[in-house]
């Protein structure tokens, strides 16, 4: 089943929301991630964190030697052209790629250097922690220098019900968009929700960025049409979508 890329731009808060709950609805598969961590706090967590980000990094050098050894500038693209001055060689692109693994070894160095943590878990309740630990949470820094829990688990029905019945639920609040909700009586945070179905991404968000990416096909639409028997207002949602 193939999902075509819709641009959200024009949706209402409130109209993304719709979108979410649809998207958790039909979705089996889900990421999300906190903004601290929910638990206390170890050396052996930040090591274990540190350790992920430096086998990234590690891991795009090896690749970017495996280009140099392999490269031909005939196949250089426009971009990179202009990039080097113009003229590519093997030599030209040997250094650009030098140039990348030193910036890389820059960013390794740095992650050990300036970073953030921040613990709140005091108010957790028992039944919070429970959800919590049901959307397979680990300790990293993501995409960032500020370490907290990084969560990909199944859609199980409870989950999807707790999900539903989180802010993500009412009228959207500020601060409160693009994937980020928060959920439970603690109440716990997310962002960046992102949901599969059948391995395909059908939804993605940057919540910081205000970014939000729908992923769909004809016939998530049709099911789409009767969501929450909305047939008005489900209408009018997909004709913006669709443009």
């Amino acid at each position: 089943m193939k999902r075509n890329v819709m641009f959200t731009g024009t949706l209402t808060p409130l109209e993304r929301s719709v979108m979410i709950r649809f998207a958790l609805e039909i979705g089996d598969e889900a990421k999300c991630r906190t903004n601290c961590l929910l638990r206390p706090f170890t050396s052996e967590l930040l090591e274990a964190a540190f350790r992920e980000k430096e086998a990234e990094i590690e891991k795009r050098e090896r690749a970017y030697i495996e280009t140099a050894k392999t490269f031909d500038p005939a196949t250089a693209s426009d971009a990179l052209r202009t990039y080097l001055g113009g003229t590519v060689t093997a030599e030209s692109y040997a250094k650009y790629v030098a140039d990348l693994i030193r910036q890389e070894e820059e960013v390794k160095k740095m992650i050990r250097r300036s970073y953030h943590v921040s613990v709140e878990y005091a108010y957790l309740t028992e039944a919070d922690a429970a959800l919590h630990k049901s959307l397979s949470p680990r300790v990293s820094f993501g995409y960032t220098n500020e370490l907290h829990e990084e969560c990909a688990f199944a859609l199980t029905r409870e989950i999807k019900d707790a999900f539903q019945d989180s802010s993500l639920g009412g009228e959207p609040e500020e601060g409160y968009d693009f994937g980020a909700f928060y959920v439970g009586e603690t109440p716990l945070y997310y962002e960046d929700l992102e949901v599969k179905a059948g391995g395909e991404t059908i939804l993605s968000t940057v919540s910081h960025e205000g970014i939000m990416d729908l992923f769909l096909c004809e016939e998530d639409f049709r099911q789409f049409v009767n969501f929450e028997l909305q047939r008005p207002r489900n209408r009018k949602i997909a004709e913006k979508l669709l443009g």
